[in-house]
């Protein structure tokens, strides 16, 4: 059994809620919404690696990342929220420029190898 990303995001929405209303864990509202933008994230995170294409994979990291950094401000004060924030949006646009000059190193290949293959021998 597979879940898509839809399904996986309202699992991590309703888990909380539920854990909220029925009083276990003793967890207030704002913990709640702390829980739902963490696992959000975290599940956005998990599914750029293994549920979307390649071509998505860099948008969904990024977004995977600032949630769970959002979710920070629940926590932590928020001066350090905001470096942690800051910090993902860095480190999701260097993942980008990385990915993005792997691709076109890849493309370039295929290239020089479809020119090969069509001189005649």
């Amino acid at each position: 059994m597979r879940l898509a990303y839809g399904e996986g995001v309202i699992i991590a929405i309703l888990a909380p809620f539920i854990v909220y209303l029925l009083g276990l864990g003793k967890i207030t509202i704002l913990q709640t919404f702390f829980s739902i933008f963490a696992l959000v994230g975290l599940w956005t995170l998990l599914s750029a690696f293994m549920l979307m294409a390649e071509k998505d994979r860099i948008y969904y990291i990024t977004w995977g990342l600032i949630l769970t950094g959002f979710s920070s401000l629940f926590i932590i004060r928020i001066a350090y929220a905001i470096a942690l924030i800051l910090i993902a949006i860095i480190a999701a646009l260097l993942i980008n420029v990385a990915t993005r000059k792997s691709q076109s190193k890849t493309s370039s290949l295929q290239v020089d190898q479809s020119n090969n293959s069509s001189k005649p021998t």
